[in-house]
């Protein structure tokens, strides 16, 4: 890979939530893209997790009855900038990404998973 990758990563939109260890409270953070080795998050600027904790997963696949489960630790954290258009005014907002990687996933959820995500990928590359 010509990012220093070991993996090939594939963009994707999926809905998605974490429990940081010790934590009591679910937090959205859609996955943006995945790779064999984990995933990339978006996070809160506000709640954004502590680096290297573990975090608890529950990914949404659409139609699949139950979310997937996994665990994972965050490697990275990494603050962007992302534009927004409403209407005719545009406008920058600060949004947070970071990088899980899984350590913990089911094999039957891990294929779904990968699955999706390449059916996804390889329906969309004319585009």
């Amino acid at each position: 890979m010509e990012d220093g990758r070991k993996f090939k990563r594939f963009p994707i939109k999926l809905s998605a939530k974490y429990l940081e260890n010790k934590g009591n409270e679910w937090k959205d953070c859609p996955i943006i893209d995945i790779g064999s080795g984990g995933v990339r998050i978006k996070v809160s600027p506000h709640e954004k997790p502590h680096l290297n904790s573990t975090l608890q997963l529950e990914i949404i696949i659409p139609a699949k009855e139950n979310p997937i489960k996994a665990t994972g630790t965050l490697v990275w954290l990494k603050e962007i900038s992302e534009k927004t258009s409403f209407e005719s005014t545009t406008s920058l907002h600060e949004t947070i990404v970071g990088g899980v990687k899984l350590v913990k996933i089911d094999n039957e959820d891990k294929r779904t998973l990968f699955d999706y995500a390449y059916g996804n990928w390889s329906g969309n590359e004319g585009n």
